[in-house]
């Protein structure tokens, strides 16, 4: 069935992640509803807490909130679709088919006619062509991989439970950016687990982190970097560097110098890139890392009607850290600056990035943070300030795309619910 055209909006958002959702509800609350938010999900979930779901939380102790009613609240359109095609020429984009379960079509694809296009779809995690990934490891690109992750832990530790199999669970996890050193942490404290069985009734998870690389977390400075190690140590977390992962099975991982590591649960965190769909958008250009390449601007070269932010951009010659801190400050520059260049022809400032530090909280381990402001250099925090530090980071995206009245009540609600938050959060 061929694609028809649906609809047309002056501006186009494709993706509701950190930065898509903020900017769409930046722009409707600043009087632009003539907006369209466009997402494969029907939920959105703030990608630095899906380490929590894996561990166990549920979706609404991380505050899951429903594309839907936050268009209905602020007065954007909002379409439940994954992006297929982007036409420059015509300034068209193609979503793709709506399917049930069984494959049948719900609703066929259709075309969005924009004057205005941001592609904000976020990255996901490269499989660096190893042998066995896709089949025999998780990976924690959104809610669902979370779901599934601690589905399998929760399985797994219940199975050797009842079979009265007193070795430890074993996990392993590739790579040890924030995602894996985040990771880590969560599940070998994995406290939800106690839903399954009584704790003591459970096996043991160890964790083994291997890195390729001569130390975890590559691009921190040392003094971080020690410190993580420390931590994740002292949480009992096992950490093995020079490690490059050549192979993974059912049941180990193994490395090019032969070693080979048991694993009831393998996880595979190894960076960032692009989404899928940007190898088949022939239109516009990409890095090797698969993200679309824009202008200070951040604009594409094709076109200075498309714009990209957050994972799966890169500015050219100066790209931006693959973090939420990120993504949400290009989301603010563009809602200052896109609709001055779309409805006054303003030519739009160059976007730059105002790092703000790293922040850690490692749980049991403690909590530390590295804190940049324009008025001092770097100095360090620690525990409760680095913890009060990274909420105030999640509070400020509640902020923006609930509003200040809907944030401070799920704030105060956070308060009064016990157990609820971070564990452990990597913010840089």
């Amino acid at each position: 069935m061929r694609a028809t055209v649906q609809k047309f909006f002056p501006i186009v958002v494709v993706g509701g992640g950190a930065g898509g959702l903020e900017l769409v509800t930046a722009l409707a609350r600043a009087g632009r509803r003539d907006v369209l938010l466009l997402d494969c999900n029907a939920c959105h979930v703030w990608k630095p807490r899906l380490h929590e779901m894996a561990a166990g939380l549920g979706a609404a102790d991380v505050d899951e909130i429903s594309y839907a009613t936050v268009a209905e609240h602020w007065g954007f359109s909002f379409r439940q679709g994954a992006l297929s095609d982007v036409s420059p020429q015509d300034r068209t984009i193609t979503v793709g088919a709506v399917r049930n379960a069984d494959g049948a079509v719900i609703v066929p694809e259709f075309k969005v006619n924009y004057d205005a296009l941001v592609l904000a779809l976020g990255g996901v995690t490269p499989d660096l062509g190893v042998d066995g990934v896709h089949e025999h490891s998780l990976m924690l690109d959104d809610g669902k991989d979370a779901e599934e992750m601690f589905v399998r832990l929760s399985r797994g530790l219940l199975a050797k439970s009842l079979m009265g199999d007193a070795s430890a669970f074993e996990v392993v996890i590739a790579g040890s950016g924030s995602t894996g050193v985040e990771l880590a942490s969560h599940l070998i404290e994995s406290r939800q687990c106690n839903t399954i069985a009584p704790r003591a009734d459970l096996p043991e998870i160890r964790v083994t982190m291997l890195e390729a690389t001569d130390e975890i977390m590559p691009g921190l400075s040392d003094e971080v970097r020690r410190g993580i190690r420390e931590r994740l140590e002292k949480q009992g977390v096992q950490i093995e560097t020079r490690q490059l992962v050549s192979r993974v099975t059912e049941c180990a991982v193994e490395t090019d110098d032969g070693a080979s590591f048991p694993s009831d649960l393998t996880a595979w965190t190894t960076g960032t890139v692009g989404p899928r769909i940007a190898e088949d958008i022939a239109a516009l250009d990409t890095n090797e890392k698969r993200q679309w390449v824009v202008k200070p601007t951040l604009q594409t070269f094709a076109s200075d009607a498309i714009f990209a932010l957050g994972d799966c951009a890169a500015i050219k010659d100066d790209p931006a850290p693959p973090t939420a801190q990120a993504a949400s400050e290009q989301a603010a520059h563009l809602a200052r600056y896109l609709p001055r260049w779309l409805f006054e022809g303003q030519t739009p400032a160059p976007f730059e990035f105002r790092n703000k530090g790293t922040v850690l909280s490692l749980g049991d381990g403690g909590s530390v943070a590295k804190v940049r402001t324009r008025f001092t250099d770097d100095f360090m925090i620690g525990d409760r300030f680095a913890r009060a530090a990274y909420r105030g980071l999640y509070r400020q995206h509640q902020f923006h795309v609930l509003g200040p009245v809907k944030g401070t009540q799920d704030w105060l609600a956070d308060i009064l619910q016990r157990g609820v938050g971070p564990r452990l959060k990597v913010f840089g």
